[in-house]
């Protein structure tokens, strides 16, 4: 009985239609391995970050116009 659940559940997921790999991302593939000596980057160059050092201060820009157009 139980055998023939098994194969009946297989053979469901066979029918099922299968995503066409020509739109398949290679996002789920991120993390997937553990990092090796050919993954990694051989440099690290830090950045000093001079350019947005100052949003910490002040926040980022806002627009802070008045939106009166009709949506």
């Amino acid at each position: 009985e139980a055998k023939q659940q098994n194969n009946s559940i297989d053979q469901k997921k066979s029918e099922e239609k299968q995503p066409d790999p020509r739109f398949l991302t290679t996002n789920s593939d991120y993390g997937r391995f553990n990092p090796n000596i050919h993954t990694m980057p051989a440099y690290y160059y830090p950045i000093k970050g001079g350019f947005t050092q100052h949003l910490g201060i002040c926040g980022m820009y806002r627009n802070h116009s008045l939106n009166i157009s009709n949506n």
